[in-house]
């Protein structure tokens, strides 16, 4: 059971990992006048809400009695 929930915390964490990588991505086109600032806010609206969504199931994978994967 530990490994089952190593390898489900690991997926929770890479998938955080790679929502601010691209946050940071979109950040940077920014400030090089690569987008616009529509484009900016509608990025970063999306990884805000994709993050907010990963974390609230990373918290229910950690806590609940049924180790269950959800993507």
């Amino acid at each position: 059971m530990k490994i089952f929930e190593f390898i489900g915390l690991s997926i929770y964490l890479v998938l955080i990992a790679i929502l601010i990588v691209r946050q940071v991505n979109v950040s940077r086109n920014f400030r090089n006048n690569k987008i616009d600032e529509e484009t900016h806010q509608k990025l970063t609206k999306r990884n805000t809400i994709l993050l907010v969504i990963v974390g609230i199931l990373l918290i229910l994978f950690l806590y609940t009695p049924f180790k269950i994967l959800i993507f």
